[in-house]
């Protein structure tokens, strides 16, 4: 069972982090940052920021 509750905890702090990370993306892109700084500054791949970016823009329409 503590396994079970540490595994759980684990998941919710690497949710936790995707969110933050992602909520700086968004702040840094409206800010007209591109997507290689924002990659640099998040420590993502361009690619990764890049696809996010398709995604959100694919949930708003």
């Amino acid at each position: 069972m503590c396994e079970i509750m540490r595994e759980f905890e684990r998941k919710s702090r690497n949710e936790g982090r995707a969110q933050e990370r992602e909520a700086i993306m968004r702040k840094l892109y409206a800010k007209g940052m591109d997507c290689s700084t924002i990659a640099e500054v998040t420590g993502q791949t361009v690619s990764k920021v890049e696809t996010f970016f398709k995604k959100q823009a694919l949930n708003k329409g």
